[in-house]
């Protein structure tokens, strides 16, 4: 186990610690409209122009373009946020930030300023906050609260408070004002906060299943996915979402979007074995990841791309993470003599399949959502 797997294995115990049997760990979660196709050749037959309508409206989204090819991958330093755990700080461009004392390694995205991440000064108190560029950590909500989510504007986190170690609320606070703007009513268990995008705040209530949230409205929803068992990838401003599921018996990710009438798959991925699948979402909302085989799954075509990693791609937390609709940054795992494991960090084009050497040496990192 790597040192970063360690440490959000702490992590999720502590926070385990405070909370009942049936609470779940925080959603290491945080774009644009899909794309028409071009236009059909105006010489096609008419049966085939009426076959191909009915296609499309069966399937309830409009496809995007076929892509352009690919330019060689670049070499150039990471465009998202990431960690450094030798060093406790945080990278992000020309930006290198001191983590301070008591404030966990991951962060949930660029907000207020800084990163979005979690305070936790000890046993059975956490708390959401903003890291500054100065290295200060300012606070956000009530204390033993957690699980945090921002809003696709990012200018709001929604998070889970902890009233006593059976009951609970989700709240919403405004980030600039650090004044909480909605709140649903409190009940026993925690809801897991798994990302907001167009449609709301997605929650996974257990045995409840699936919820949406409008804050604004107050309006909820439920939303049922035959399988889900479990984890999801929202990108904040596409209306596809990928969950994991098992389709019998199946390890499965399944890219869909909400609808009037329910939730309508658009693309099922499965592989063989028991292994839980976490989903990676490009933020178009147009390519999942499946991080155990190192393939890109083009959810409009079904186009399969073998990602040409020699060592074995992370599938577990902290995931890949996208910096733009195609390309993602990956860290991979070398075996070394005595079983020990290192890191390198990759960038992938998920259009090609080549992917470039980034850092040779990445033991202890850990890359961020943007």
């Amino acid at each position: 186990m790597t040192d970063t797997e360690t440490r959000l294995r702490d992590y999720l115990h502590t926070q385990a610690a405070t909370v009942p049997d049936n609470a779940q760990g925080p959603g290491l979660e945080p774009p644009e409209r899909r794309r028409t196709w071009p236009v059909l050749a105006a010489a096609a037959a008419i049966v085939v122009v009426v076959v191909l309508a009915a296609s499309l409206l069966s399937r309830g989204d409009r496809p995007d373009p076929a892509r352009r090819p690919a330019p060689p991958v670049s070499g150039a330093a990471p465009q998202v946020p990431y960690t450094v755990y030798e060093e406790n700080s945080l990278h992000d461009g020309k930006q290198k930030v001191r983590i301070p004392k008591g404030v966990d390694g991951f962060f949930f995205g660029r907000a207020g300023g800084g990163w979005l991440g979690q305070q936790m000064p000890g046993a059975g108190r956490f708390r959401p906050g903003i890291l500054l560029p100065n290295g200060t950590f300012r606070t956000l909500g009530p204390d033993r609260s957690g699980f945090q989510v921002l809003s696709p504007d990012r200018k709001q986190v929604a998070m889970f408070h902890y009233l006593s170690n059976t009951r609970g609320q989700v709240i919403v606070v405004d980030i600039q004002s650090g004044k909480q703007v909605a709140q649903l009513p409190a009940a026993a268990g925690s809801p897991e906060l798994l990302g907001w995008n167009q449609d709301g705040l997605w929650m996974n209530r257990g045995k409840a299943g699936l919820v949406v949230w409008q804050p604004a409205s107050g309006r909820q929803r439920p939303v049922s996915i035959a399988g889900f068992d479990g984890s999801a990838a929202i990108p904040p401003a596409a209306g596809t979402i990928v969950v994991s599921a098992k389709v019998d018996g199946k390890p499965c990710l399944k890219a869909g979007a909400l609808r009037d009438d329910g939730f309508k798959v658009l693309r099922e991925y499965c592989a063989e074995g028991q292994a839980h699948l976490y989903p990676v979402l490009s933020p178009d909302g147009r390519t999942m990841i499946q991080s155990e085989r190192a393939e890109a799954i083009d959810i409009n075509t079904g186009q399969v791309t073998k990602l040409q990693l020699k060592d074995r791609m992370t599938d577990t937390l902290p995931l890949p993470v996208f910096e733009n609709g195609t390309q993602l940054l990956t860290l991979t795992e070398t075996i070394a003599a005595g079983g020990v494991v290192h890191n390198q960090l990759f960038r992938c084009d998920v259009t090609s399949g080549e992917c470039k050497l980034l850092v040779e040496k990445a033991d202890g990192w850990t890359i961020h959502e943007p």
